[in-house]
């Protein structure tokens, strides 16, 4: 944890975002090697939403880290 709530909260928000990510990316792939292409089609749009959210919040914890400074010893 450091000194700066919001920076804590930020990691978190990307540390969520990136384990949803993996997760629909596993389960996509499953569905896939199964030959499920309906079930395909509708998970990659879950999967571009998943990214956009995993781009908004890496951006917004740099952001936060730029202006406010409270960063860990090698930026992101």
């Amino acid at each position: 944890m450091s000194n700066c709530a919001e920076y804590d909260r930020l990691v978190s928000y990307v540390e969520n975002a990136l384990g949803n990510l993996a997760q629909l990316t596993t389960v996509l792939l499953d569905v896939f090697r199964a030959g499920d292409y309906a079930t395909v089609r509708r998970m990659d749009n879950e999967l571009e939403l998943s990214v956009g959210e995993k781009e908004r919040s890496i951006g917004a914890l740099r952001q936060h880290m730029r202006e406010h400074k409270c960063q860990p010893t090698e930026p992101i």
